[in-house]
């Protein structure tokens, strides 16, 4: 099993802190609280992750659409999938919408402009 500090590596704006730090970029703090959750799911050996995993690969494809070389894991992927379905709404739209949507927004939201860990140590 992988300890928290290796888990937190393939973040990238939470460091392991109990509450959202004031130096986060402002509107980044969804995000931090999702990558905290999604350590903390892998730590207890949460059943909820892998019904998202299995949501996420089975149901919409996303993995063909969204490679893992972009240093996000594709558990905490599949954690952002259901809260952009969550809070966006996929309901509504064809599977390639929503996967194309999340697609998107994942790389103009989450990743833009911000770097894991692991990828900064690795500069």
């Amino acid at each position: 099993m992988m300890t928290k500090e290796e888990l937190i590596l393939d973040c990238r704006y939470y460091n392991g802190e109990d509450e959202v730090p004031d130096s986060l970029p402002a509107g980044k703090e969804i995000f931090w609280d999702y990558e905290r959750v999604w350590t903390e799911w892998i730590l207890e050996g949460c059943d909820r992750l892998q019904i998202n995993i299995d949501h996420y690969t089975e149901v919409y494809d996303l993995p063909n659409l969204l490679p893992e070389g972009d240093g996000t894991p594709l558990g905490l992927k599949a954690l952002l999938f259901n809260r952009y379905d969550h809070w966006l709404g996929c309901m509504c739209t064809s599977r390639e919408e929503c996967a194309h949507g999340f697609k998107e927004w994942y790389f103009e939201n989450y990743a833009a402009g911000a770097k894991t860990h692991r990828q900064l140590l690795n500069q």
